[in-house]
């Protein structure tokens, strides 16, 4: 990767010396913005652009070039990735369009053009790209016309778009967010967003990671890439509907479709993930504040009504408005006189009109040990208060890298104003409240992911019983069918995961030796029905064993009955559960991530309500309480109005063994522990049926 931002010799090839194309435009800018390196063009004739060679074919290149730039019709780029391995060079940027992303059949010429590349040893970016932007030696790639050199910063660029990304370089120029590297991957045919993701990690001048993608080709690698990063990463991911059109056979795959995955996968890894660009450029904002390590929060405001507004932005995120101390107070008004103003948080300023005040009193609050965070809002009035504005922004910087802690400055006066101060002034603002409030909880989500990630602790490991779990997944294959409640019930004791105690019975003989107390449960076995309860195929509750054989002849009447009646393999007899709660566990392997694991509420209303979490498998205990912490229903682990707590400890157990299950064997596409009854603390859970899915 380094060649792609480092070269000290480009070849453009599609330089048109009698007109202004695409090729003629890369190439003049980079003499004119002062590329430290020799640039070469390349076209059907030869001649000089701007005192700069330009030779008919790349064989006539006077060296080898540490990079070629294609921007030609797309038939013509094998030809040239041809010329180019011929030649010795061994990274290519292709920056012309027409391949896959304009129609599928051209999968075979991209299919030739990485062939090529495998020959030579080549290493490509693109096809549909833009190539890369290096503001340290003034490398630019982009076909687009730049006026002026870009001055550097200390964030890179990941662009899956070439025009997304060149919105993120417009939006970030604009407000004083200055960018190190970009590069924009396009098709990704053989170079991608891992590949870029692990070269800014290790850049040494890139401070931070901005993302734009539409979709991972290798997202276990982008997870295990960003899971080891000391680097903030923030990520828009669009083209949010799901990557697999399968039918879900089981809950685990109807509540796991794979914007969710995508967004549980970034969760662990402490990505920060933004929907917009306007999203985007407040978290590259709050990037350049110290990072907020608590929830605590003062408010400072110059208007009585935007304190109110505040407090509710605050509210929408849970930070914690902070009682000032009486030492603060009387602290305080010793710095201004006035009887109006309510010495609370927030504290209204509007009284004040002198800036130095302003100052102290932030200064004062950043000082109490009990604020994570303070929200200024500042309403003023351009036309005589611009340059004093403009000053104590310069001091609250000051006051920032002093204390190390973050102030979210609402800038609240003209459209013309906050543009210039955003543009042009070094310290970061924000333009409402809620902004402000949502940098702040950014920043603090950032902390507490990057924290948990990094003290997760060490992946649980279980022994599994693999000889079991082979031979029922031989049988199901040999017989084109799924495990049936009992064999899936099996592959969960393999695991360690021990289910409720059952029999077999095919026949109201059976039910008088099958030695299960009452009162019990009896459950249809059919490789035809994944979803016994939808077609009455279980009973409940059963007293004796008279109620036992009603219940099953009754379902073989009912079952027969149907207009396509499954077929009827026997039933499974078990004890009932004690009474608990009931939830949900599965595991998947999703087409994209890998093996992934599922926690949440079940029962019968497992899809109604989906209050679930994911998280890619294997996990430790420290994440799988995190799973839990996540789910609405989390406070009935803690006992809720009146009810004991849950045995929260069976159950992580459990989440961590199906997740090595799944991570271990990667066979089992799906997997359903639905429901698994989590009784009350020091009392286990437990496991009363389960469905399995081969791939």
């Amino acid at each position: 990767m380094e060649k792609f931002f480092y070269p000290e010799s480009i070849a453009v090839i599609g330089v048109s010396l009698k007109r202004i194309n695409l090729g003629h435009i890369i190439m003049i800018s980079n003499i004119n913005l002062g590329f430290k390196g020799r640039v070469y063009g390349v076209g059907k004739e030869a001649g000089t652009l701007l005192d700069h060679p330009v030779f008919s074919s790349v064989a006539d290149i006077p060296e080898i070039p540490d990079v070629a730039i294609i921007i030609t019709p797309a038939q013509t780029v094998p030809g040239f990735m041809e010329d180019c391995g011929k030649k010795g060079i061994k990274h290519i940027v292709i920056e012309s369009g027409g391949f896959t992303e304009f129609s599928k059949d051209k999968k075979s010429l991209e299919q030739e053009v990485l062939a090529t590349a495998r020959k030579y040893g080549m290493r490509v970016i693109g096809p549909n790209c833009i190539g890369t932007i290096n503001t340290e030696n003034q490398l630019f790639m982009p076909f687009a016309i730049f006026k002026k050199a870009l001055k550097s910063g200390n964030i890179s660029i990941v662009s899956q778009s070439g025009g997304v990304g060149d919105t993120y370089m417009r939006i970030c120029n604009e407000n004083h967010i200055f960018f190190n590297k970009f590069v924009a991957v396009g098709n990704k045919l053989d170079i991608d967003e891992v590949d870029c993701l692990e070269y800014f990690i290790s850049d040494p001048s890139t401070n931070a990671i901005l993302m734009y993608l539409e979709g991972f080709t290798r997202g276990r690698d982008f997870y295990n890439a960003a899971m080891k990063s000391d680097k903030p990463i923030v990520v828009q991911k669009s083209n949010r509907s799901p990557m697999s059109a399968r039918i879900a056979q089981s809950h685990t795959a109807a509540l796991s479709a794979s914007d969710d995955v995508v967004g549980s996968a970034l969760h662990q890894a402490a990505v920060i993930r933004v929907k917009s660009e306007d999203e985007l450029v407040i978290a590259a904002k709050t990037l350049m504040l110290p990072v907020m390590k608590g929830n605590r929060v003062a408010v400072l405001s110059r208007s009585g009504g935007h304190a109110v507004i505040t407090v509710d932005a605050c509210a929408k995120y849970g930070l914690e408005l902070i009682e000032f101390p009486e030492e603060f107070i009387d602290k305080i008004k010793t710095l201004y006189d006035t009887n109006i103003i309510a010495h609370q948080n927030p504290l209204d300023l509007g009284e004040i009109f002198d800036y130095t005040i302003f100052t102290k009193i932030l200064e004062e609050t950043m000082k109490l040990p009990g604020v994570d965070g303070i929200i200024f809002n500042h309403l003023y009035q351009s036309s005589y208060e611009a340059e004093m504005s403009r000053t104590f922004l310069s001091g609250v910087s000051d006051l920032v890298r002093q204390h190390q802690k973050p102030v979210a400055v609402t800038l609240i006066s003209d459209a013309q104003e906050i543009l210039d101060i955003s543009m042009n002034h070094p310290f970061p603002t924000f333009t409402s409240p809620l902004q402000a409030a949502t940098a702040l909880w950014g920043s603090l989500y950032y902390h507490r992911r990057k924290t948990l990630r990094d003290n997760r602790g060490e992946e649980a490991s279980f022994e599994i019983n693999h000889a079991i779990i082979t031979e029922i997944e031989t049988l199901c294959k040999n017989e084109n069918r799924i495990p049936l409640t009992h064999e899936a019930l099996k592959i969960c004791e393999a695991a360690g995961i021990m289910p409720i105690s059952g029999r077999i019975i095919t026949s109201a003989n059976d039910i008088d030796t099958a030695q299960i107390a009452c009162p019990a449960a009896l459950k249809l076995l059919s490789r035809d029905a994944s979803h016994k309860s939808d077609i009455g195929g279980v009973r409940t509750n059963l007293t004796s064993a008279l109620e036992v054989k009603n219940a099953m002849s009754d379902m073989q009447s009912a079952i027969s009955s149907l207009p396509k009646p499954p077929r009827i393999e026997g039933f499974l007899l078990q004890e009932m559960a004690p009474k608990g709660h009931e939830f949900i566990v599965g595991g998947k392997q999703d087409d994209v991530f890998g093996p992934i694991v599922i926690a949440g509420l079940g029962g019968v209303y497992v899809e109604l309500f989906k209050d679930r979490a994911i998280r890619l498998a294997p996990i430790t205990k420290n994440i799988a309480l995190d799973m839990l912490q996540q789910l609405k229903s989390y406070k009935l682990f803690s006992g809720f109005r009146g009810m004991p707590p849950l045995d929260i400890d069976a159950f992580i157990d459990i989440i961590c063994r199906v997740a090595h299950l799944v991570a271990h064997r990667t066979e089992i596409r799906e997997i359903d522990l639905n429901p698994v009854i989590v009784h009350e603390r020091g009392k286990g859970a437990s496991i009363v049926d389960a469905r399995v899915f081969f791939s």
